[in-house]
């Protein structure tokens, strides 16, 4: 295990130590996008599924959920279904209670959840596959982004980008290679460099959600099924 692994955000969570809030947010912020899609497929409204989500992770934020995280638990994407799915138990127990069900405050944003859901959620998907392919799709996300912001030309990356990942491009190579100004080895060399780059960011943002380095490729393994359809 080497040192850097030590200082991902999920091993500061599980830690509870200084820094874990800060860590623990943005962790949330970037998968959030997967509860919204299980609360949908559990039948929540828009509306609805909006606020669950904001609720639960207010929640969360305040450390009172981490006292059940362990650490040969391990991945994030567990512990934070396992954490939400007792949370919508609870709201459910709760509108019982009332008998008129729990007022929810209106969304932030529905246009956004919309959107955000609207690759991930499909009808014929059950809860917790919407919510390992929304995950999935989350993380390639990041993955995506971030490579961008590190590339020096933007323009070359958006040609090469439906290359990466196995994807098969529209445009052949020898085309994508005239448009850049590249020769065909030149561009061969170009994607077999973005595409080492990925694989290391992939397994880098994998890191971050599981405990030991050893999990990394078991949750790749996982999450890449997840969007196979």
């Amino acid at each position: 295990m080497t040192d850097g692994f030590h200082t991902t955000r999920w091993t500061l969570v599980l830690a509870a130590g200084e820094g874990t809030g800060r860590a623990l947010g943005e962790l949330c912020s970037l998968y959030r996008a997967p509860l919204l899609a299980h609360a949908r497929r559990r039948g929540l409204s828009p509306a609805d599924a909006d606020d669950a989500v904001q609720g639960f992770l207010a929640r969360l934020l305040r450390l009172e959920s981490l006292a059940s995280a362990r650490r040969e638990r391990g991945r994030f994407r567990s512990f934070l279904l396992g954490s939400f799915n007792h949370y919508l138990a609870d709201l459910r127990d709760h509108a019982r209670a009332e008998k008129r069900g729990a007022h929810l405050l209106p969304p932030l944003d529905t246009v956004a959840t919309e959107s955000a859901l609207a690759s991930a959620a499909c009808d014929a998907l059950a809860p917790d596959r919407a919510f390992d392919r929304a995950w999935a799709l989350a993380l390639l996300d990041t993955v995506t982004s971030r490579l961008r912001a590190e590339h020096p030309n933007p323009a070359h990356f958006d040609a090469l980008l439906p290359c990466l990942a196995g994807r098969t491009a529209d445009t052949p190579h020898s085309e994508i290679a005239a448009q850049l100004n590249l020769t065909e080895p030149a561009l061969r060399v170009a994607l077999h460099r973005l595409r080492q780059r990925y694989r290391h960011l992939l397994r880098e943002e994998v890191a971050q959600t599981v405990a030991r380095p050893e999990d990394i490729d078991t949750e790749l393994r996982h999450l890449l099924s997840a969007l196979t359809p």
